[in-house]
């Protein structure tokens, strides 16, 4: 299947200038079907790390004329009309998001403007997995790579913190540390009279770099609109160029010390983590649902299958492949069970279809803790409330994305772009919805000033108490 060129879109664009509102969308969903798509992840054939295209700081072939743009502008938005799994769009005006974007769309001047516009209409969504992506991104997005400094922030009390570093990043060889307080970035000042000013901060259009839902604890709920505030003031355009960045930090008992980083491409392949603790209860960590580990995956469950409990650390992965989430449950099912029902779009309806998981042969059926944190998503969020609902899991820290649904392929635009759509929603085996509510911990641990200064584990170590309460616990009952 070929795509459409340039030629063919002016003539399509002369067709719309002489043609009604309502035989533009005919149009547009006619030449639709003529565009191609690719997997929404692994290799995608004639686009890698080497062929995606930067963006130009002009307009390119594709994007020359106010008629190509908009042409485009009306291909993503009908991808989107015709394959979003809700017909009802989140409750949104899809048809207003539309116009309100076609000016930003007009007076683009270069390939990232386009690009923008693009992103900020399907952001109207509040959808976490519907978006358009710039070639580089999608390229990136299939090796597990990401432009970073290897540094992740959070909000405490009123003070923007490094809760983790990147092992081999340019943070990690920075000396950057958890517990550093980030005072500024570049001339941006973050401290606690900006972070109080942003705890009501609305999520729009122009947060194009934040996904996640809002959760129901009203702290969290306002951590969350800080740490929104803070990537809106270092929001980019798309695929700009890296450019080292000046960080002052606050530490401990310490002068305020600067540290310059340099992005660079930080590629993260799937990987798995265990070990069994002194106590006799093992912690399992995944950094992403992956069937690429699955062989590492069974055999670390297979190192710690004689704990007493298990805590499966999902803090930081934001999911990944589908039928790696329904095999992990399946190591931790006593029988068959309905897990939860996925939503589909048929024509202007939505349809339902229940997901029944059978057991593995010998399933581990100890007691169980989940960690999670705002950057636990989409698969992640999937498995925690399985486990939650199926075994009375504990989920310990703090509340996850709400980035639950599910995109089967990416279609490509003009240029290589792409637009990624969720075709499939979930509804938990009770009942809630998940996509846009984050699932709450049972036991809210997020992590401290102080924890983090001395190298500790607030949740972990919750976590680990818990389930040690709930071992005692059940020997009593006995």
């Amino acid at each position: 299947m070929r795509m459409v060129g340039p030629r063919t879109y002016g003539a399509l664009a002369r067709v719309l200038r002489a043609s009604s509102f309502a035989l533009t969308l005919i149009a547009a969903s006619s030449a639709l079907a003529s565009l191609p798509a690719r997997p929404a992840g692994g290799p995608a054939a004639g686009l890698s790390e080497h062929t995606a295209r930067s963006l130009q700081h002009e307009l390119s072939a594709e994007f020359a004329t106010a008629d190509l743009r908009l042409e485009v502008q009306q291909r993503a938005w009908q991808i989107v009309a015709d394959r979003h799994y809700d017909p009802g769009f989140n409750g949104v005006d899809w048809q207003a998001v539309r116009e309100k974007y076609r000016l930003p769309v007009i007076a683009a001047k270069s390939d990232a403007e386009m690009y923008l516009a693009l992103k900020s209409m399907v952001r109207e969504l509040k959808d976490s997995h519907t978006r358009v992506v710039t070639p580089r991104e999608s390229a990136d997005h299939r090796r597990f790579a990401t432009l970073a400094s290897g540094i992740s922030l959070s909000v405490i009390d009123d003070q923007l913190l490094v809760i983790d570093v990147d092992p081999d990043s340019p943070a990690a060889r920075a000396d950057v540390r958890k517990g550093d307080v980030v005072v500024a970035i570049d001339n941006r000042q973050f401290d606690a009279a900006f972070l109080r000013s942003a705890r009501d901060l609305p999520l729009t259009g122009a947060d194009v770099t934040s996904s996640e839902a809002e959760p129901a604890r009203q702290d969290e709920v306002s951590r969350f609109a800080q740490l929104r505030a803070v990537r809106r003031a270092l929001q980019r355009m798309p695929d700009a160029l890296p450019r080292a960045q000046l960080l002052t930090l606050q530490r401990d008992g310490e002068d305020q010390v600067t540290v310059t980083l340099m992005p660079e491409p930080l590629v993260r392949p799937p990987a798995v983590t265990a070990h069994v603790s002194d106590t006799g209860i093992a912690v399992l960590k995944l950094n992403r649902f992956s069937v690429r580990n699955r062989n590492d995956v069974e055999q670390a469950l297979r190192r710690v299958a004689d704990a007493r409990a298990l805590v499966l650390d999902l803090r930081g992965n934001g999911g990944g492949d589908y039928s790696q989430f329904m095999w992990l449950v399946r190591q931790f099912l006593p029988e068959p069970r309905v897990v939860l029902t996925q939503l589909f779009r048929r024509g202007d309806e939505q349809s339902a279809r229940e997901l029944r998981i059978t057991p593995a042969e010998t399933p581990f059926l100890k007691p169980l803790a989940v960690l999670t944190d705002r950057r636990s998503g989409s698969a992640s969020e999937l498995t925690a409330t399985a486990l939650l609902e199926q075994r009375d899991a504990l989920i310990v820290g703090e509340s996850t994305c709400g980035c639950v649904v599910a995109v089967r392929s990416e279609y490509v635009l003009p240029g290589a772009g792409g637009v990624r759509v969720s075709e499939t929603g979930f509804r938990s085996a009770q009942g809630r919805r998940m996509e846009g509510e984050p699932l709450a911990p049972t036991i809210y641990a997020p992590p401290t000033l102080a924890h983090l200064r001395a190298g500790r584990d607030r949740a972990l170590e919750t976590a680990e108490k818990a389930l040690l309460d709930r071992l005692l616990l059940d020997t009593a009952v006995q």
